[in-house]
């Protein structure tokens, strides 16, 4: 798995890929691939192109996810 570090990097940048059930998916460079709910935007303009730092809590919000993800089909925790 990608580390948290690498995807946010100041020079990383996301760009808008999909809307699907609610979300709009946008992935980094290197290939992460994250959702932001619309119900959470409330009037915030989202650019097709951005910083990958505007995303934070959304990146890591997936990122903890998937980590979690792995860690209990594995059974091992991620370091």
């Amino acid at each position: 798995m990608i580390s948290l570090n690498s995807i946010l990097t100041p020079t990383q940048r996301v760009k808008f890929d999909y809307f699907r059930d609610g979300n709009l998916w946008y992935s980094t460079i290197n290939g992460f691939q994250f959702p932001v709910p619309v119900n959470t935007t409330s009037g915030t303009i989202y650019k097709a192109t951005d910083k990958a730092e505007n995303f934070k809590y959304w990146i890591k919000k997936e990122y903890n996810r998937l980590k979690e993800q792995k860690n209990k089909n594995d059974g091992t925790t991620l370091y």
